[in-house]
């Protein structure tokens, strides 16, 4: 059942984080476009990384996601990723309390099969950027390089990230759905398990 916030420390290990860092750091490639002035500028997706050994890590990882998704909430249908990225939040970045599947206001999500949003931490060397949730008495795991955070997209887990203060967070941003059709492009052929 999808009641939990579930937070795994040490997923990534030191070693794994410093690649990710350094990757995400040093990289002279364009992060991604888009029309979302929010966003812009600000990700990598996983297929994009132009770097095979980081991207097998970021999938080999994103397996590894599943099966404690599956596991811990009890679900026994296959997952599918629709989404897996790096993303840089710079000094002033937040974001308000939203929810990854539904709308407070009931007005159409443009997600609404996102059953379960994952975020996983490559540093804490920033200030502020922390994730909160209103509706859990505004829970604020602490956070620490290479743990994993995931919870369900309802309104239940309405959750926001503070502003980042100084320096940089990079995360690893992904979402689970048993929908197939909106599975990314490391799932779409994959064979069900």
């Amino acid at each position: 059942m999808l009641k939990e916030i579930k937070v795994y420390k040490n997923f990534l290990s030191s070693e794994e984080i410093g690649e990710l860092l350094t990757f995400a750091r040093d990289t002279s490639k364009d992060w991604g476009k888009t029309d979302n002035e929010f966003w812009d500028g600000r990700f990598i997706h996983s297929q994009d990384l132009k770097n095979e050994k980081l991207e097998n890590l970021l999938v080999s990882k994103r397996e590894e996601i599943k099966n404690f998704i599956k596991e811990d909430y009890g679900i026994e249908e296959t997952l599918y990723s629709d989404l897996l990225q790096i993303v840089r939040w710079t000094s002033g970045y937040e974001l308000k309390p939203h929810a990854d599947a539904e709308n407070p206001n009931q007005d159409p999500h443009p997600f609404p099969y996102r059953e379960v949003a994952c975020i996983t931490y490559l540093n804490n060397d920033f200030s502020g950027g922390e994730i909160y949730f209103p509706n859990k008495e505004n829970y604020c795991p602490p956070i620490e390089p290479g743990m994993l955070v995931f919870f369900p997209g309802t309104l239940e887990f309405l959750h926001g990230v503070k502003e980042v203060t100084e320096g940089t967070r990079y995360t690893i941003a992904s979402f689970f759905t048993r929908d197939k059709s909106k599975a990314d492009f490391y799932d779409r052929e994959r064979k069900e398990n």
